[in-house]
This record gives structure tokens, C-alpha cells and sequence, in this order.
């Protein structure tokens, strides 16, 4: 069956995270200032607890405690907050995911820990604005919810078919539907305004080699990916872990996948970022 993307996506384009896209129109108009940031947020006191508790987190790792969202926005930024507030709103975007098809809980284990992979390889590689890195790891799968919410029956035989015969879910979505998570999620997150670093890894995560704008970005969030599967924290319904071709290791640097060479890394940033954003 040939999916029609547009119809798929259809329902969550057009209701995105509400606070987030107050806050991107916000940033987006260059009269703005803090104050009107920092109403936004505090309009939602739980948001705005839950950012301050990030904030004060081994996350950011920051000396001295940030008491206020404006202290918050003066310290990391709009862009990063505004980011933040997207990485901790959309995991409430997607409820009643059937429970044979994949364990909530461990889809967004597995999201964090690519997002803090992607945070740790990137910075390794004396990258800055690395909370773009992470939310584009931690969003890289976000089209196979709307896959298992739209086509339920057919993604439970995708999926035990995977599980089965040790295939990729990439692979056997192509062969299924004509398309695949990756595609659905890029189209999402573009249909949502976000920038193209964060839709074109996720678009190209599977094959980083078709990347043209950002193909860096896409190259570590591919590994990234495969180095928490390695690592099998969480699980967002792959069988097996997915390759990563030796070229691309080279140009990242690598002689092979280096799970033992972040491994503490990913693991401290995973773990505190569990402790604040589930």
C-alpha cells in the first residue's frame, strides 16, 4: 500500500506543541524581548517548572542556580529554551499508541539516548549549538508514531516481521507503505516550522548520504542512533541494531562505531536527561 504522507501527517500538522509555537513566532519577530518570552512561559506553570528544573540539572551542568525564566532565557538563550520547550511538550503530543506495538516508555528512552549521543558526538567534534543536535535525536523517530497510530494493523506485521527475520524497520517500511518513518517524521517537523537542521537528519537518518544541506548533522545522528541500539537503551520497535557504513564512520573520524568511546558520556547524559524530560 502506497502512503500518502500529507494525509498521514495531516492531524498533527495542523495541532503542533501550542506553547512552542507561540514561543518560535515570538523569536521570530525581532521586536520581541524577554519579557514577552517569559510570559508565555509562565502562563503554564508546570512548563515553566519542569524548564527550570532542566536548567538546574547536571543537563547544563551551570554553577549557579537559575531561579526565574528570564534568568533561564539570559543564560542559555531563546533559541535553545524555545527548543527545550519543544523537546519536553511533544511526548504528550502522542497518547494512545497501542501497547503491542511499542512500549511508550522505551520509544522515548531510545529518543533521549540518541539525543544525548548526538549531543556527545557533536560536541566531541567541537560543535556549538548542541541542544539542536540533541532535539534532533531525540526527534529522529517521531514519524513512527504517527505510523503506528495511523496503520496499526499494518506496522504490527512490519514490526513482527522485523522481529522475526532480524530485517530493518526501515527497510520493510519501504517495502510496505512506499515510504518510511523517517520521511513522515521530516515532513511532520517541516509542517511544524522547524528549521531544516532538525527535519533533514531526521529525514535522511536512515541513508545520511542523501543529506544535502546539513549532512554533518545527519551523518551523527545516524550514528548516534546505532550506538544506542548497541547500547539497547530503550527501544522505538527496531529487531536489530541499524548499520552504520564504514565511510561514514571515516568521515566522522571513526575506525569503528564508538560505543566504548562515549559510552560514560552518552550514559551521564542520558541519565539526566531521564531525570527531568520523562
Amino acid at each position: 500500500m502506497a502512503v500518502d504522507i500529507d494525509a498521514a501527517i495531516k492531524d498533527w500538522v495542523g495541532s503542533p506543541p501550542n506553547v512552542y509555537i507561540k514561543l518560535k513566532n515570538t523569536l521570530d519577530d525581532p521586536r520581541s524581548s524577554f519579557k514577552e518570552f517569559s510570559t508565555i512561559i509562565g502562563n503554564d506553570p508546570s512548563l515553566s517548572a519542569r524548564l527550570l528544573k532542566i536548567v538546574n540539572s547536571a543537563f547544563y551542568g551551570l554553577e549557579n542556580k537559575v531561579e526565574t525564566i528570564t534568568h533561564a532565557l539570559g543564560v542559555i538563550g531563546t533559541e535553545q529554551l524555545t527548543q527545550m520547550v519543544l523537546a519536553t511538550s511533544v511526548t504528550k503530543e502522542f497518547s494512545g499508541i497501542p501497547k503491542n506495538l511499542v512500549s511508550m516508555d522505551l520509544f522515548w528512552r531510545h529518543s533521549i539516548a540518541c539525543g544525548a549521543a548526538a549531543k556527545v558526538i557533536a560536541n566531541w567534534m567541537g560543535k556549538s549549538n548542541l541542544e539542536s543536535y540533541y532535539l534532533a535525536g531525540m526527534l529522529h523517530d517521531i514519524g513512527s508514531l504517527v505510523m503506528y497510530k495511523k496503520f496499526p494493523a499494518e506496522c504490527g506485521k512490519i514490526l513482527e516481521r522485523c522481529k522475526e527475520s532480524k530485517e530493518h524497520l526501515f527497510d520493510v517500511e519501504l517495502e510496505v507503505f512506499g515510504s518510511s518513518h523517517a520521511k513522515v517524521g521530516g515532513k511532520l517537523l517541516a509542517g511544524w516550522g522547524l528549521p531544516p537542521l532538525l527535519c533533514e537528519p531526521v529525514t535522511f537518518h536512515h541513508r545520511p548520504k542523501k543529506a544535502k544541506e546539513y549532512p554533518l548533522a545527519t551523518k551523527i545522528i545516524h550514528v548516534a542512533d546505532s550506538i544506542v541500539d548497541e547500547m539497547k537503551l530503550g527501544s522505538s520497535g527496531e529487531a536489530v541494531a541499524n548499520p552504520v557504513k564504514q565511510e561514514i564512520l571515516e568521515e566522522l573520524g571513526f575506525d569503528e562505531l564508538p560505543v566504548k568511546k562515549f559510552e560514560n558520556d552518552i550514559k551521564d547524559q542520558y541519565y539526566s536527561a531521564m531525570s527531568v524530560f520523562i
